[in-house]
């Protein structure tokens, strides 16, 4: 089954490193690089590493009281981190071998 990115084949079956590193994507993305590089030393732990990203957006959102638009911003990215974990948990519980 070809992509629509270059005409990539897709494979029938996910492995456990892709799913993995589509998680670390998504979280880049959504965190930004510095919360990115702060937890780099837990990409093989998705599920740990999304925690830890949570715990760092809690004091971006206690430096943004007071700015509305900023203060959204965060929770929007919040949101998008609970449902990032939620995925996390997926990953995991799957039996790999």
């Amino acid at each position: 089954m070809a992509t629509k990115n270059g005409g990539k084949v897709m494979s029938d079956q996910v492995t456990e490193k892709q799913a993995i590193d589509a998680l670390n994507q998504l979280l880049s993305v959504l965190v930004g690089k510095r919360f990115a590089m702060q937890t780099d030393e837990l990409k093989r732990m998705p599920s740990e590493r999304t925690k830890q990203c949570h715990k760092l957006v809690l004091t971006e959102y206690a430096e943004a009281v007071g700015d509305i638009k900023r203060v959204a911003q965060v929770k929007r990215k919040m949101d998008s981190l609970e449902s990032l974990a939620i995925l996390a948990e997926l990953v995991d519980a799957v039996d790999w071998s």
